[in-house]
């Protein structure tokens, strides 16, 4: 049983998606590897739709302002690190005076590590995530490429497992016939690493149960930011008494 087996059903798509979103970079780039071996169609339209910082931030300001307001003040400073200065200052344009100088305090007083900074970027991604979810944020209307149709389970296996590319490249018959050795070649790699595929499986499974684990890790991470600047400010205020 291949990898796609499983989420080729309603929803599924959406579970893959939250899955590729909370793994790491390299992590994410294997899975992604996986599925376009077994099918490049659900490759190309997860790829597409695969939420990052980098995408968020060059959203229209309404979108990109109410994102803002409900991210933690603390989660948003420390991942604005990943941002220089000239950037930092054009996404926090949508908000206030005061609400900017907040967060420009915050990054100021804290110094996080590279991990607390990609914790709190994931942070990000999976708090918009669900505002997509809630229709809080309606990709619809400012970038409808990476807004997931109810049905696209079945929109995507029925363009079958040859790609769009191939099929569009397909202008007679012998190409088509082309497309067709393609296929059954990938056919072939595909029961040829069978062991492979399971191993990669299991390991994918896995990744997926510990999606509760890294939650809980990234708040623990968000918790000891906050320590760290509760930690400094009481220095401040004990040099100052």
């Amino acid at each position: 049983m291949g990898m796609l087996d499983r989420y080729k059903k309603k929803g599924g798509f959406i579970q893959l998606l939250n899955l590729l979103e909370t793994s790491s970079k390299a992590k994410q780039e294997q899975f992604l590897t996986l599925i376009s071996q077994e099918n490049v169609n659900w490759e190309m339209e997860l790829k597409k739709r695969v939420l990052t910082v980098d995408k968020i931030v060059e959203w229209p300001r309404e979108p990109l302002s109410e994102i803002i307001s409900r991210i933690q003040p603390l989660t948003l400073a420390v991942a604005l690190r990943k941002f220089d200065a000239p950037k930092r200052d054009e996404i926090l344009a949508v908000l206030s005076q005061s609400d900017k100088r907040k967060i420009m305090s915050l990054i100021d007083e804290t110094n996080p590590n590279p991990a607390e900074i990609a914790t709190c970027l994931s942070k990000i991604v999976m708090e918009v995530r669900s505002l997509i979810q809630q229709g809080i944020i309606k990709l619809e209307k400012f970038n409808p490429d990476m807004a997931v149709p109810e049905n696209i389970e079945e929109l995507i296996n029925q363009k079958g497992s040859t790609g769009i590319s191939l099929v569009e490249a397909a202008p007679s018959a012998s190409s088509n016939d082309d497309s067709e050795v393609k296929l059954d070649f990938s056919g072939a790699n595909n029961r040829a690493s069978t062991g492979n595929d399971k191993v990669d499986t299991l390991k994918e499974e896995n990744d997926f149960l510990k999606k509760k684990i890294n939650q809980l890790t990234q708040e623990a991470t968000t918790l000891r930011v906050e320590n760290s600047v509760l930690k400094n400010k009481l220095e401040q205020i004990k040099k100052i008494a």
